[in-house]
C-alpha cells in the first residue's frame, strides 16, 4: 500500500491581512486628497503668466488619481464576494512602481521651481533695468579676477520681465510651490508605502496555493492480499479433525 496524500486548502487570512486592507484604505483615501490639492493648486498655476509650474504635477496626479480610484472602486464591487481582495497585486508592483519614480521626477521638479523663485529675488528686484530692453535686470559692479592678476568689472543680465517679478514677489504663490512639494513628498511615502506592500503580496500569492500532506498507512505484518490468504488457509487446516492410526504393539 502507498502512503495516502491529502490536500488542506490555504489557511484563511489571519487578521492581520484584514487591518493591512483597512491601512491600504486609508493610504489610499489619502492618496486621493493629496492628488486633489496637487491637482488643484497645478491647474491654477499651470498657464498663469506663462511659468508652467503645473506642467509635469499635473498629468502625474491625474494618473495617480486615476489608478487609486479603480483600486478602491475594484474593493467596492468585491466586498461581498472577495472581501478586501482588489487588483492583482502583480498589476500593484508595476503601476506602484512606475507612479512613485514619477512622482521623485515631480518632486524635483518642485524642487528645481522653488529654488528659481529664491535665486530671481534679488536679480529682478535689486538688480537696474537694462535702458534697451527692460525685461533684462543688468548689475554692472560685478568684480571678478582677470588672467594677470588684476580686477575688472563685468556686466551681469537676468532675464525678468514685470509679470513674472509680480509673480514671485506674491506670497501665495511662494506658499503655492511650498505645499506643491509638501504634497508631492506624501504622495511619494504613501505610493513607496503600497508598492512595497504590493511586492510582499505577490511574493505570497505566488508561493501559496495548495499544500500536500502525507499520511503514512499502517502496513499489514505480510504485506499485500497474499499475506491475508495465507492466514485464512491457516485458520482453515487448524479446524480439521486429524484421524489418528491406529497401531498395534505385541
Amino acid at each position: 500500500m502507498y502512503p495516502q496524500r491529502r490536500s488542506r486548502p490555504p489557511a484563511s487570512p489571519a487578521a492581520g491581512l484584514c487591518s493591512w486592507v483597512g491601512a491600504k484604505i486609508v493610504l489610499q483615501c489619502g492618496s486621493l486628497a493629496c492628488c486633489a490639492v496637487v491637482l488643484g493648486l497645478s491647474g491654477a498655476r499651470t498657464w498663469d503668466h506663462g511659468n508652467g509650474v503645473g506642467m509635469l504635477t499635473l498629468p502625474i496626479a491625474a494618473v495617480t488619481a486615476a489608478w487609486t480610484l479603480a483600486e478602491l472602486l475594484v474593493l467596492c464591487l468585491r466586498r461581498n464576494r472577495s472581501p478586501g481582495r482588489g487588483i492583482h497585486p502583480g498589476a500593484h508592483v508595476a503601476a506602484q512602481l512606475v507612479i512613485f519614480l514619477a512622482l521623485i521626477l515631480a518632486l524635483f521638479y518642485s524642487c528645481v521651481l522653488w529654488k528659481s523663485v529664491q535665486s530671481s529675488a534679488d536679480p529682478c528686484n535689486v538688480w537696474d533695468r537694462a535702458p534697451s530692453n527692460p525685461d533684462w535686470a543688468v548689475r554692472n559692479d560685478t568684480e571678478v579676477w582677470s588672467e594677470d592678476g588684476g580686477r575688472r568689472l563685468e556686466t551681469e543680465f537676468f532675464f525678468c520681465p514685470e509679470d513674472y517679478k509680480v509673480l514671485i514677489n506674491d506670497a501665495s504663490y511662494r506658499s503655492e510651490v511650498q505645499t506643491l512639494i509638501a504634497f508631492c513628498v506624501m504622495l511619494w511615502a504613501i505610493h513607496f508605502t503600497l508598492f512595497v506592500r504590493a511586492c510582499v503580496e505577490t511574493q505570497r500569492r505566488n508561493s501559496g496555493g495548495t499544500v500536500t500532506m502525507v499520511y503514512p498507512q499502517q502496513m499489514p505484518a505480510w504485506p499485500g492480499p497474499y499475506g491475508e490468504m495465507e492466514a485464512q488457509r491457516g485458520r482453515h487446516r487448524g479446524s480439521r479433525t486429524v484421524p489418528m492410526k491406529e497401531t498395534h504393539y505385541g
